[in-house]
């Protein structure tokens, strides 16, 4: 078997090296292709997303009419409106003629959360 000689005639040229705008995209579409392709990543995100820039749900619970109230009417102007949720009791003033939800989203409250 020493006795061979292995030579490449005429193969194709070694192929250059993929220059950095090339390398980026490669990483950029794995990144994308990994992060669609793992679904409960992207339900987190969204998620996190939502309860950071909208807010999270509250219950509607306490309220407080602007007027007082003659038998079984109900409430037309409401002073405040109290809503348990995530974090605790959330007071809410709702502008003149509207009545209180049922659940409401309100946005966090950062002060609350850190401290402040």
């Amino acid at each position: 078997m020493s006795d061979f000689d292995i030579e490449v005639i005429g193969g194709p040229p070694p192929r250059r090296p993929p220059g950095p705008l090339k390398r980026l995209m490669a990483r950029l579409r794995l990144g994308l292709h990994r992060l669609l392709m793992r679904p409960r990543r992207m339900i987190v995100i969204g998620m996190a997303g939502y309860l950071l820039i909208v807010g999270t749900p509250h219950v509607g619970w306490d309220y407080e009419c602007r007027h007082p109230m003659r038998g079984p009417a109900t409430c037309q102007s409401v002073a405040w409106c109290a809503y348990y949720g995530v974090q605790g009791r959330r007071i809410a003033v709702p502008r003149d003629g509207v009545q209180c939800s049922l659940v409401k989203v309100l946005p966090l409250d950062f002060a609350q959360l850190f401290g402040g």
